[in-house]
């Protein structure tokens, strides 16, 4: 894996956001990435990507990081990133309530303003799941944990499922989707912090 995490277009795949076979324009298209180092999919957007880093989360949007998700350790940096995975399972699932990455990610986290972008979208066009599709697998840290920027390579697995909208089941489906992935994080202040993430 390349550990000099340049900014280039590198995304959080939410493949959990994929769509088939969409036609209405308020539903949201399924559109490549750029960068063939990136493979995510993500609904077509008029407005920027970029939300304000500098914006403060309000208590009712922002979730506690587990104890265990606090410590310097490998142990500590896989429980952030899972948390930090755990947010966008929430997010999918009441998008108008999606927690504020950047309380917990670099101001300049590409990842982290695509995917915080893709909530907004979701909720602007009534989009839902029902269930947590996503988690990881096979977590291992590929450099010290005192490292200036921590890389944890991973398995993110997306679950198939049906997508709603407005509370309605429609025929999109999420795929199932299995995708290696690194995501590189930064000790802060006596706490990890998202750095960015992106497919090995």
């Amino acid at each position: 894996m390349n550990k000099t995490w340049g900014r280039t277009a590198a995304m959080l795949s939410i493949a959990a956001l994929a769509l088939t076979a969409c036609s209405d324009k308020d539903e949201p298209i399924a559109t490549p990435t750029p960068s063939a180092s990136t493979s995510a999919a993500s609904p077509s957007s008029s407005g920027s990507t970029s939300p304000s880093a500098s914006a403060s989360p309000s208590p009712s949007t922002n979730a506690s990081v587990p104890a265990a998700a606090r410590a310097r350790t490998e142990a500590g940096a896989i429980a952030f990133l899972t948390f930090f995975l755990e947010l966008s399972n929430k997010a999918l699932l009441d998008p108008p309530n999606a927690p504020n990455l950047f309380a917990y990610a670099d101001k300049d986290c590409i990842a982290c303003k695509k995917t915080q972008a893709l909530f907004a979208e979701y909720a602007k066009g009534g989009w839902s799941l029902r269930q947590s599709g996503i988690r990881i697998e096979n977590a291992a840290l590929a450099t010290k944990v005192s490292d200036p920027k921590v890389i944890v390579n991973f398995t993110y697995v997306e679950a198939s499922q049906t997508l709603y909208q407005h509370g309605k089941k429609t025929t999109n489906t999420v795929p199932a989707a299995s995708t290696k992935k690194g995501a590189a994080l930064k000790w802060v202040n006596d706490a990890w912090q998202m750095y960015d993430i992106e497919n090995m």
